[in-house]
């Protein structure tokens, strides 16, 4: 039987929207416990998996064993009383919206794609996504307990043939020192006094909120839509925005506040419990030239320490470094899409693959301009701590990479041993039409037998 483990409901589940479905005439072709699953949920299963970009042959009895897979976990979740709070589901549906808005375009494209509003959208969705997460949650409290072990690791890099081994890409992990000049008190001055009069201009009624914010924020993702955040639940963005929004009235402005990002105001919309939706405009204060070349000015002068060893690379990202992200762990770089420390050469933007790539392992480069996630301009020395050439997995520079291998082959042994147990203890009965499909646990055939 193929595998589609990861493709379970994945009617919400993936970054692709989900395609119209053609009209369906319906039945029940399985039960499983107190759950049902219908001939349009195989369809509509098969239709998605080829809309993510499957091109195989897809079978109804392989895409019903998922389906049969998925609710004996969610069946069995219920039994169990595993919960998920809708303030879970409720952030969760919210960042998946995101993403197929970001997909199609906009808001009221999403609209008019599914002939619904937003609100409609989240409504329809909201149990699909909480079966999703009930179900992810089961399949965690199954796996709970396991702990691998270094000799765990060894036995499962050992068993694998040599020729198999997974291949692995050439990555590199770094450290910064960086330096932000910081804009003056008279420019900070400045950006909070524009901002109080377009407070006033907006509480005044001379012009509306969401003009303003076209005019003059400086968020380039929301200044297009009037200032535009969308309903988002606490801790969306970030904390200084929720401490300002849970503060304010339905159509009050904020004061002024700061951010990494800069200074806003905010207009408060509507909230919905730990929802809310606002509008805001953003300011940044601005840095001169002047403030750049000094911040690179005093960067080649710690450069020049490193170099002649009258300082460590460590110690002057833990005393010189203005990116708090990495000063206080000797100046490591984290990779935002993992965590780890670690960089595939592929998720380098081309200013830094330039910057380190003639380095070698624990060389420095010289200052070099930059802009952090912020949108903060600086100048930075960047170390090359390691690099890896594309090789096959070995324990000595792959341990992390084997370790999460092994937990995955340990989490699906248990799984499948689950499986065959709940199995035999939960009602469940199949369609005849599809007692014929080669399943690959026995959903048919202990049954058969037993009867």
């Amino acid at each position: 039987m193929k595998n589609y483990v990861g493709l379970l409901f994945c009617l919400f589940s993936g970054t692709q929207l989900l395609v119209a479905q053609p009209q369906i005439i319906d039945e029940i072709v399985a039960v499983v416990g107190n759950e049902i699953i219908l001939h349009s949920d195989i369809q509509i299963q098969k239709n998605q998996i080829k809309a993510q970009g499957y091109g195989g042959d897809i079978t109804d009895c392989e895409v019903l064993e998922e389906i049969l897979f998925e609710k004996l976990l969610l069946n069995q979740a219920k039994v169990d009383s595993v919960e998920v709070s809708d303030e879970m589901v409720l952030t969760e549906l919210e960042k998946r919206i995101t993403v197929f808005i970001r997909q199609i375009g906009s808001e009221k494209a999403l609209e008019e794609y599914y002939g619904k509003s937003i609100g409609e959208i989240r409504d329809e969705f909201f149990e699909v996504l909480k079966d999703q997460l009930l179900v992810q949650r089961m399949e965690g409290e199954i796996s709970a307990d396991m702990n691998i072990t270094p000799s765990d690791v060894q036995n499962f890099y050992t068993s694998i043939p040599p020729d198999s081994l997974p291949f692995i890409s050439a990555s590199v992990e770094m450290a910064m020192v960086a330096k932000y000049p910081k804009p003056t008190v008279e420019e900070t001055d400045r950006v909070r006094q524009r901002l109080r009069d377009l407070k006033e201009m907006a509480e005044s009624g001379k012009e509306e909120f969401e003009t303003l914010a076209v005019l003059y924020s400086e968020d380039p993702g929301s200044a297009t839509k009037g200032g535009a955040l969308g309903l988002k639940p606490r801790g969306t963005w970030v904390p200084q925005f929720d401490a300002v929004a849970f503060g304010l009235a339905e159509g009050e402005v904020s004061a002024p506040f700061k951010t990494d990002y800069g200074f806003h105001i905010m207009q408060m919309i509507e909230r919905r419990g730990e929802m809310y939706n606002a509008n805001h405009i953003l300011l940044v204060p601005k840095t001169s030239s002047t403030q750049l070349l000094e911040s690179k000015s005093e960067l080649d002068n710690i450069h020049n320490l490193i170099r002649t060893d009258s300082i460590s690379f460590a110690l002057a990202a833990n005393k010189f470094s203005d990116d708090e992200r990495s000063k206080n762990q000797n100046g490591a770089m984290v990779n935002p899409a993992t965590g780890s420390t670690v960089y595939q050469m592929d998720e380098l933007d081309p200013a830094l693959f330039l910057t380190i790539d003639t380095l070698e392992i624990g060389d420095v480069s010289k200052s070099v301009f930059f802009q952090s996630p912020n949108r903060e301009k600086g100048y930075r020395l960047v170390k090359l701590v390691s690099r890896t050439e594309p090789h096959r997995a070995n324990l000595t520079d792959d341990y992390q990479q084997l370790q999460e291998m092994t937990s995955q082959k340990f989490r699906a042994t248990q799984i499948d041993s689950w499986m065959r147990d709940h199995i035999r203890e939960t009602y469940i009965k199949i369609n005849q039409d599809f007692i014929g499909c080669e399943f690959g646990y026995p959903w048919v055939e202990e049954r058969a037998n037993a009867e």
